[in-house]
């Protein structure tokens, strides 16, 4: 609700108020034809954000229906059917709420391309929908470029006597590459796709190419902590200096994930069958 909506809002309750005030020697109401005019207004003033929103809903359908087409043009159009109302109806819903996140929108309209597809649909999972509900701007960016296992380093402040602490757990510079919004949210995004089944914390192996983390240990903002760190009296250690250590770790696409990329960001290479 815009300020303007609240003022108006406000208003028109301190107008009822003064209406419906019981004073001593007053009538406990004046005429009601002096307040069935201002009560509609009441209600429309509250009621305004939510027609804006819902003409807005139409006009976001409106554009849904030209994403698809985009992403159905290499369909044969004999192949494209009714998609399920489960997975259709909460997807059209949803996608009117993000027309201003790209990643986002364009992940339920892909969605809703392949549910439409008689070569895909079968693949589409009612869970998807709710995967998507939940992610954010930036997490759509990082999946739209994840091809592989995702290498990640924890920073560890350790005493000699005091055991250990994380300073920064699970750092990638993925959220930089993925021109991120907030990039230095990456462990907190890592962690929300870990929760949705999209990825999951493997065991590191000695197979692994250890100069693959280089770019890790070296970025600006690890150098930063060991900086800030790094021999430095730490009240957590009751004073005693901090050792920063660099532990490397690993994430995997899940067979969930993988399956829930191939339908939502993937897009569809299907092309006519009479060609």
């Amino acid at each position: 609700m815009s300020d303007e909506d609240k003022n108006n809002w406000r208003d028109a309750l301190a107008e009822v108020a003064k209406e419906v005030y019981v004073d001593v020697g007053k009538p406990i109401l004046k005429p009601t034809g002096e307040l069935t005019g201002l009560i509609p207004r009441t209600i429309r003033n509250a009621l305004s954000p939510l027609i804006k929103w819902n003409l807005k809903k139409e006009y976001n359908l409106a554009e849904t229906e030209k994403l698809l087409a985009i992403k159905l043009q290499n369909v044969d159009p004999s192949q494209i059917r009714t998609p399920e109302a489960y997975i259709a109806v909460p997807a059209i819903q949803y996608i009117s709420y993000c027309m201003d996140s790209e990643g986002l929108r364009d992940m339920y309209a892909e969605l809703l391309a392949k549910s439409m597809n008689e070569a895909t649909y079968k693949d589409v999972h009612p869970s998807f929908v709710e995967i998507i509900k939940q992610l954010c701007p930036d997490e759509a960016k990082i999946l739209n470029i994840i091809n592989t296992d995702m290498e990640t380093i924890d920073v560890i402040l350790e005493s000699a006597n005091r055991g250990s602490i994380y300073a920064y757990r699970d750092f990638s510079d993925i959220g930089y590459k993925a021109k991120c919004e907030y990039p230095g949210d990456i462990s907190k995004y890592i962690n929300n796709m870990g929760r949705l089944g999209i990825i999951s914390k493997g065991t590191f192996s000695s197979l692994f190419d250890k100069t693959a983390y280089d770019p890790l240990k070296n970025h600006p903002l690890v150098s930063d902590l060991k900086e800030k760190y790094e021999g430095r009296p730490l009240r957590q250690f009751g004073g005693d200096s901090a050792i920063v250590q660099i532990e490397e770790r690993i994430w995997n696409i899940t067979s969930f994930g993988k399956g829930f990329i191939n339908i939502c960001i993937n897009p569809i290479i299907q092309t006519n069958d009479s060609e």
